[in-house]
């Protein structure tokens, strides 16, 4: 049978599975699980697959007799006689062993086309300008990457060969005798309650303006860099690279940051400079120079820094700045995407991904001001998509000021310092865990010195608590 070919297809293949599975009806559990009817190009081919899964669904048998009424009853026509075709399509097959290899030609074909389709509708966008340049590239690569999940179909996995993998783990973590499976964060007693920042996982950093997020990110950046001789990517929305060089160079050299930018600095001090300089070009730490805030772009460049094997954490100052170019009717809906995106990403990539976040104001006005994981900021899809929620709070803030005004009293709730380092040497600060999938809920102390960006483990227990998870706003 002579085809014109003007797109990828293989005819035989089509009607080789078809047949074999008029042949022996099993093999439909085998072919259903690889091929839709879109998978077939000729349409006689289609309509026939669609009635066999009618049957395959109303587990009847797939013979000559009821494949003639299923196609009735799809309410489509194939334009050659029916009988004659399907007798043809068992004719044509001598073997139905050889059937796994026609399978994989009809699969490898109907990606083919879907493929020439894609780069048809992309070159579309192009030629007509429907879309911006990092929109079409971030387009390409979502399709092909689409299109390779397709093709990398996995079979089931016995659970022979699951504990085999899982205990081979188990034996390499009792043996480092370490009890970080993840990659260490530099902080012992997080890593106790978190066992390490794991693949895969979308860890939420959320605190009030001022507490010292930004500052225990980049302590997180150095740590887990200079551990675990791993690759970080650190995008800051919000603090330009000069800011964040000069927070490092603080906190390398034990030098405060006020002296730094005053450049009020000795000989010695300049000679520590030299030293935290080297020492941090040391460390595999990429930041973004065009401060991209577009959730794609985010996705293309980490996507881009994997495939060069340099990616090992994502941190991403703040999630609340992250923009999509597929505008929601309402901001929640818009941040509600963007967080499931960095969750995929995460899974994607097999990285970590630190997102810090933006607390509620609404914390302010309750008379506890311990947060909890309704306060996060567009909270409800955040919540759920994380797989650990950290929670920075100074409890100096829940510290208020009184005064009256004739028979009101009126309450003034500690003022965010935003000359902090000017305030205090030392400032305590709670780390609280207020959702962790894979460990425990864990109240633990820092000592943040604010002119180094320094936050310090302090020595005594971690407090584990066990709080009842608050309904989400959405809930409510």
């Amino acid at each position: 049978m002579e085809q014109i070919r003007s797109v990828p297809f293989n005819h035989e293949a089509e009607a080789y599975v078809l047949g074999s599975i008029l042949i022996d009806n099993n093999l439909m559990n085998t072919v259903i699980g690889k091929l839709d009817a879109r998978d077939f190009y000729d349409e006689n081919h289609k309509i026939i697959y669609e009635a066999m899964v009618i049957l395959f669904k109303e587990n009847a048998r797939i013979e000559f007799a009821t494949l003639i009424d299923a196609i009735r009853r799809t309410g489509k026509n194939i334009n050659v006689d029916p009988r004659d075709y399907i007798f043809n399509l068992i004719d044509l097959v001598p073997s139905t062993v050889p059937l796994p290899a026609y399978l994989e030609i009809v699969a490898e074909k109907a990606v083919e086309r879907e493929l020439l389709g894609q780069m048809r509708e992309i070159s579309d966008d192009i030629l007509l300008g429907r879309m911006g340049f990092n929109q079409v590239l971030d387009k390409t690569e979502d399709r092909i990457q689409g299109l390779i999940k397709k093709r990398k179909t996995s079979k089931f996995l016995t659970i022979e060969k699951a504990a085999h993998q899982v205990f081979s783990h188990i034996e390499r973590f009792h043996s480092d005798k370490t009890n970080v499976t993840g990659l260490s964060t530099g902080f012992k007693r997080l890593d106790k309650a978190t066992f390490g920042l794991q693949k895969g996982e979308l860890i939420i950093l959320a605190a009030r303006p001022s507490v010292g997020k930004s500052a225990f990110a980049l302590n997180l950046a150095v740590n887990v860099a200079k551990i675990n001789k791993a690759h970080v990517a650190f995008f800051s929305l919000e603090m330009s690279i000069e800011q964040l060089m000069m927070r490092l160079f603080s906190f390398q050299s034990f030098i405060p940051m006020s002296k730094i930018r005053r450049g009020d600095l000795t000989e010695r001090e300049m000679i520590l400079l030299g030293h935290a300089r080297e020492d941090l070009k040391s460390h595999n730490i990429y930041f973004d120079e065009s401060n991209a805030s577009d959730i794609y772009e985010i996705r293309a460049k980490c996507r881009d820094l994997k495939l060069q094997d340099k990616l090992d954490l994502v941190i991403i100052d703040y999630l609340q700045l992250i923009t999509s170019p597929d505008r929601e009717q309402n901001r929640q809906a818009e941040v509600a995407k963007i967080s499931r995106n960095l969750k995929i990403l995460a899974k994607e990539l097999e990285v970590p991904i630190v997102a810090l976040s933006q607390l509620s104001r609404l914390v302010e006005t309750r008379e506890e001001k311990r947060p909890v994981l309704s306060d996060l900021r567009e909270s409800g899809s955040i919540e759920q998509d994380a797989d650990i929620v950290m929670f920075l709070y100074r409890p100096d803030d829940a510290k208020k000021k009184r005064g009256k005004k004739g028979k009101e009293e009126v309450e003034y709730a500690v003022v965010e310092a935003s000359n902090i380092e000017e305030e205090a040497q030392e400032i305590s600060i709670d780390l609280l865990i207020a959702k962790n999938r894979q460990g425990s809920l864990s109240d633990i102390n820092y000592k943040f010195i604010p002119s180094e960006s320094r936050f310090i483990e302090e020595k005594f227990t971690t407090v584990k608590v066990k709080r009842p998870t608050p309904k989400t706003t959405e809930e409510e």
